[in-house]
């Protein structure tokens, strides 16, 4: 029965994980949907309350989809851990390959389901309702989701290696005030290494946050259109942000494909120069 202590013991912790997202899920929902910002108050008591009473379902049900998934890739990597010794590189092969596939589709899923938490959050609905909302929502706005993401991961992993900058810093200041120290440059890795998952902890918060705020954007956007009786409930910098990354990201790929064009057509008439043949006629 201890397989049976194992699938308890993973399906708890991504139910606590899951209420986590929904509960930052439902308080930056509140926020972005309430035109008056000043009349939210203790959104996060109010979102934890609103997953107590109406969403822990939905939450176990996303968070065992995530357990399923998860399961096999840890036989596999017990199977493989069996096999370490053996010399068939074709089974080591295709294990890895399975498991690089399971960690792969556990990642989108992980992705899928907290952005269908965020859904449950505006609209209430069940959680299969809301995972194929999210992921038409994702979808339809893949450019938009493709920029953010880009320099919302840019600016946070920014943010990481400062903290590591400032806490290896301090570190140095105070190991070279210690006369007994004369070799100081392991402690201060392993300082600057844990103050980096710290840091990701902490900034993986806001990393959700971004999340949410984007979907709300797209349902906001789906919903309104700025007309008087359906204006949008962002604020004006946050359409403008989004729109600008967009079309940043446009323009990148449009330079991209103009510089391969012209790469291209320039391999091409250094071929036609370098032609024996037509150079013979």
């Amino acid at each position: 029965m201890w397989w049976y202590h194992v699938v308890g013991l993973l399906w708890t912790s991504e139910f606590f994980l899951a209420c986590q997202q929904m509960v930052i899920a439902g308080a930056v929902t509140q926020v972005y949907f309430t035109r008056d910002k000043k009349q939210v108050s203790s959104p996060i008591l109010k979102a934890t309350g609103r997953l107590i009473s109406y969403h822990l379902g939905s939450v176990a049900v996303g968070s065992f989809i995530i357990v399923l998934v998860k399961i096999p890739r840890l036989i596999l990597t017990y199977i493989q851990a069996k096999l370490k010794d053996k010399e068939n590189s074709c089974v080591q092969f295709t294990l890895k390959c399975c498991m690089c596939c399971l960690w792969c589709l556990e990642n989108c899923l992980k992705y899928l389901n907290y952005n269908a938490y965020t859904v449950i959050a505006i609209e209430g609905t069940s959680f299969c309702t809301a995972a194929r909302r999210a992921f038409l929502a994702l979808v339809s706005n893949a450019l938009r989701v493709v920029a953010i993401n880009s320099v919302g991961d840019f600016v946070l992993f920014l943010g990481k290696l400062g903290v590591v900058a400032v806490v290896g810093a301090i570190s140095l200041i105070i190991f070279r005030t210690d006369a007994r120290l004369h070799y100081y440059a392991v402690p201060i890795l392993v300082i600057c290494v844990f103050a980096f998952f710290i840091a990701h902890c902490f900034l993986s918060v806001y990393e959700m946050v971004v999340d949410t705020l984007l979907l709300c954007f797209c349902e906001d956007c789906r919903i309104n259109d700025g007309s008087p009786g359906r204006e949008y409930y962002m604020d004006k910098s946050l359409l403008e942000f989004v729109e600008n990354s967009s079309e940043a990201l446009k323009n990148l790929e449009k330079k991209k494909k103009k510089e391969t064009a012209n790469a291209n057509a320039n391999e091409h008439v250094e071929l036609k120069e370098t032609d024996p043949t037509e150079n013979a006629v």
